[in-house]
């Protein structure tokens, strides 16, 4: 299975950014979602960014990424990492 994560850009080359988030550094291509600039959060995906987030968006799935990690290490109370889904429920 693949996922994609929130990724920051730190260097643009033309078409392609290298980029940093959950703690890798990778070279992405950037041509669906250009312009980029050192700063921008963007959704990437086999080494390709698939759209431009916010950082609010990047921050809100990389704390849900984060609960999918807690879940497969067996942990049960997942509300910390899903804030907007479990908010209003009991």
């Amino acid at each position: 299975m693949c996922l994609a994560i929130p990724m920051q850009v730190v260097e643009v080359e033309g078409a392609f950014a290298w980029c940093e988030g959950r703690g890798r550094r990778e070279r992405l291509n950037t041509m669906l979602v250009e312009p980029v600039a050192p700063g921008d959060w963007l959704f990437a995906q086999l080494g390709q960014a698939r759209e431009k987030l916010t950082a609010q968006q990047a921050a809100e799935i990389d704390l849900a990424l984060d609960g999918v990690a807690a879940a497969m290490r067996g942990e049960t109370d997942l509300a910390a990492y899903f804030p907007g889904i479990t908010a209003d429920r009991p």
